[in-house]
């Protein structure tokens, strides 16, 4: 698979092919922020467009925040967009009280970062973007974290009928009985929530004479790069945000020689 990154660092979240995409991707939201740069320019900015968003969104992350903080200054972001400071300040404060951005005052400047709100909303204007500009052969997120031994519940999971042939007739295998837990470093961790408000694979809650089962979703994965799986995201989990669940048709621990402490990188396929 040929994968092309956008912009670094926002190789992170988006990896397009052709490169032709990645071009027109910028040149619309330009083209979109001048024809809406005269809005409410000598009014106090209260609301903003849709694209507006996206455009100042994208921004950002080009310059870093999607996955830290990042210190900037109002007055070179107002002459990169053509704009006062006073107007910017304005505009992240809307993106801010929506939910959009982290922001904090660091000295003379401010500390910004993309929420996981702000990270939905640019893969969901990119997703319907690639849909215009087919072929697009894939969108990934990448997730890194440590391995770390379970509640041991993964197997007994794994292994009801209901649940093994929902994956069969998803996945097209039966994965092994287990799964491969891991705790996520921080950056991570937003990504996990944009994948709880995206659709996936569904998994059917189902019951049996002794008790109720959950559903789920699952979003096909790569794991180190070497082994197709899936990312498991249940209904109902005793792990916190910080942990994700990965299954495969083989025990990935024996197969990648993995112990607990080591490092783990997963492709989620979108």
């Amino acid at each position: 698979m040929c994968r092309v990154s956008l912009i670094s660092p926002f190789y992170h979240l988006l990896f397009l092919s052709p490169k032709l995409i990645k071009y027109i991707f910028l040149i619309f939201l330009k083209n979109l922020w001048r024809g809406n740069q005269l809005h409410n320019i000598d009014q106090g900015v209260r609301w903003l467009r849709e694209e507006e968003k996206i455009f100042l969104l994208t921004f950002l992350a080009l310059r870093g925040a999607l996955d830290k903080p990042i210190k900037i200054s109002l007055r070179d972001i107002a002459r990169n967009l053509g704009l006062s400071p006073q107007s910017i300040s304005r505009r992240l404060e809307v993106l801010e009280k929506e939910g959009l951005i982290n922001r904090s005052i660091s000295g003379r400047g401010q500390l910004v970062t993309l929420s996981s709100s702000g990270i939905q909303k640019i893969l969901s204007f990119y997703n319907t973007l690639s849909t215009v500009l087919k072929p697009v052969k894939d969108t990934i997120l990448v997730l890194k974290g440590r391995v770390f031994t379970g509640l041991g519940e993964g197997a007994f999971y794994m292994s009801r009928p209901e649940y093994r042939k929902q994956f069969i007739r998803t996945l097209g295998y039966a994965p092994y009985p287990g799964t491969l837990n891991i705790r996520l470093e921080p950056s991570s961790m937003k990504y996990r929530k944009v994948l709880e408000r995206l659709e996936g694979i569904k998994i059917n809650p189902f019951a049996n004479r002794s008790r109720k089962y959950g559903g789920g979703k699952l979003f096909k994965v790569r794991i180190n790069g070497e082994v197709e799986g899936a990312l498991i995201i249940p209904e109902r989990t005793h792990y916190g945000p910080d942990v994700i669940e990965v299954i495969a048709p083989i025990n990935l621990r024996e197969f990648l020689k993995l112990k607990d402490g080591d490092w783990v990188t997963v492709y989620v396929h979108l």
